[in-house]
């Protein structure tokens, strides 16, 4: 959508690469705010994301080059390339799980505990990050006629140009928004349990930190994707719903999940788990929608992927750690 955010002479500043940037320094802030809600201290949060980063980076970026090997074997450099896209996700959370799990050991720490923290800063992180893509133009979805639909016009983007196609970035970036607030309520509902608190109140679902979050999403909805992407200027009428809705939308995902968390206790990986769950559903129905020119591994021509398979395992195992009320392979 608008891959160079900055040009100086031959200097290129990739709006990809600053989303990532953004979301990282948001992503971590956060997360250490909040860290001693779950009994880790803050000063380890940037040792950690900054260790399952690079797995997370490194670990996409060889899944995606052995799915695509051939491409890269004909142009080595390409592989050096990172900033012209080219990551697959599940291979990036199985280093970073692999990293994290030695980082834990090696601080004599509880790894479930250390993911947990580490999978709502992810979650929080996919929801800003995803723009990044957006810009780019990659994990672009198919042509549709459906009012969400966005023209790609620049023709540095990656995506096809000209035709109307579903923005899948932008679906996943809204979807592990709101699984980051849901699961921030459930963190909500365990601390007015532990003292002893059953009714919700207002002040439980205003809070400053998460709050700035609504906000930066609401502006990347209203002015990158609706006025820019859409073409849709500000103000218009459209407003009038879309505003107070998505803040009620917010709030009221806010608000499921603080009553999720009084009614189900704490265990080591439950977020891991909710993680797990809710974003293995979500990619797994995003696939579908994803345009098969940009996808590669595909186990059943033009439809099923190794995004699907890796998506319904990873689902599978928090869905069951859920409703074991323990993580999947915790003894």
């Amino acid at each position: 959508m608008y891959p160079i955010l900055l040009e100086i002479g031959k200097i290129k500043i990739y709006t990809y690469g600053v989303f990532i940037a953004l979301a990282f320094i948001i992503a971590a802030e956060y997360a250490a705010r909040v860290s001693r809600e779950l009994k880790f201290e803050p000063y380890y949060i940037l040792d950690i994301i900054i260790w399952m980063l690079i797995g997370g980076i490194f670990g996409a970026r060889i899944a995606y080059i052995l799915m695509n090997i051939k491409d890269y074997i004909q142009d080595p450099v390409k592989i050096l390339k990172i900033w012209e896209g080219g990551l697959a996700w599940y291979g990036g959370i199985v280093l970073s799980i692999i990293l994290g799990y030695i980082w834990s050991k090696k601080n004599k720490m509880s790894f479930l505990k250390v993911a947990d923290i580490v999978s709502l800063a992810v979650m929080l992180g996919l929801s800003i990050g995803r723009w990044g893509c957006f810009s780019a133009g990659c994990c672009y979805g198919k042509p549709t006629e459906f009012v969400l639909g966005v023209i790609f016009k620049n023709p540095l983007s990656l995506s096809i140009t000209g035709i109307k196609i579903h923005p899948t970035q932008i679906y996943e970036a809204l979807g592990m928004f709101f699984a980051f607030v849901f699961v921030r309520g459930m963190m909500i509902g365990w601390l007015k349990k532990d003292n002893g608190e059953t009714k919700i109140t207002k002040k439980d679902l205003f809070e400053l930190k998460t709050e700035i979050m609504l906000i930066i999403q609401i502006l990347l909805l209203r002015l990158y994707y609706m006025w820019y992407g859409k073409e849709i200027s500000f103000p218009h009428p459209i407003d009038i719903a879309f505003l107070p809705g998505f803040v009620l939308l917010h709030f009221g995902v806010k608000f499921l999940g603080i009553a999720y968390g009084l009614r189900k206790k704490y265990f080591e990986g439950i977020i891991f788990a909710m993680f797990f769950t809710l974003y293995g559903a979500l990619r797994y129905f995003l696939e579908f929608l994803r345009d098969p020119s940009g996808l590669s591994g595909f186990i059943i021509d033009k439809t099923i992927t190794a995004n699907h398979l890796v998506s319904f395992v990873f689902f599978v195992i928090g869905a069951y750690s859920l409703i074991r009320g323990k993580f999947a392979f915790a003894k």
